[in-house]
């Protein structure tokens, strides 16, 4: 089915495999939802077409999919059977991660940059790293939106995983240092 952005509504879904969920983004149509496929230019709108023909008549069971032209891209919809709910709000999304995996991944080589840094003329900060910087590695690694990572990155804090350097400011998408408990 061939349809323009306005006629879905964008939103976050969760996504269960046992005891692991994942937050991804997804798309409600007519109460349905979908969740993100290949996107290609419109140049390559007959591609796109043949593609999602291929994904609908393949699989066992047929799997429902949505073609959305959102501007100059195009892009594939396939429906889940794995996406349990929408995430209704910002403060919804924390129950679906582990705060203990989440500070590991963090802390991973992969995870955000972790280094002395210094401010002026000030004796400098061991082992933290940039607010902005770790909103920037959620949004990329976690699939969420900047206001939800700023969530995330505030529950870190309230539940005792990371701090402000300062020790007075709530978690922020800006250049504040922080720094996990473990690394003190």
């Amino acid at each position: 089915m061939l349809l323009k952005s306005q006629d879905v509504s964008y939103c976050q879904l969760v996504r269960q495999f046992g005891n692991t969920s994942e937050i991804v983004s997804g798309v409600n149509y007519q109460g349905n939802l979908f969740v993100r496929g290949n996107s290609y230019p419109q140049q390559q709108r007959q591609l796109a077409i043949t593609e999602m023909r291929r994904s609908y008549l393949d699989p066992e069971p047929v799997i429902a999919c949505l073609l959305v032209e959102d501007g100059d891209i195009v892009t594939i919809w396939y429906e889940d059977r794995y996406i349990t709910k929408i995430v209704e709000s910002a403060g919804d999304i924390v129950k679906y991660f582990d705060l203990a995996q989440l500070v590991n991944d963090m802390r991973s080589p992969q995870g955000v940059e972790i280094k002395n840094r210094s401010q002026s003329f000030r004796l400098p900060y061991l082992r933290c790293f940039i607010g902005r910087e770790a909103i920037d590695w959620m949004t990329d690694r976690l699939s969420i939106s900047r206001l939800d990572a700023v969530v995330l990155g505030q529950r870190l804090i309230d539940d005792s995983w990371l701090q402000n350097i300062s020790n007075h400011q709530p978690f922020e998408d800006g250049e504040l240092f922080y720094q996990f408990f473990m690394d003190k």
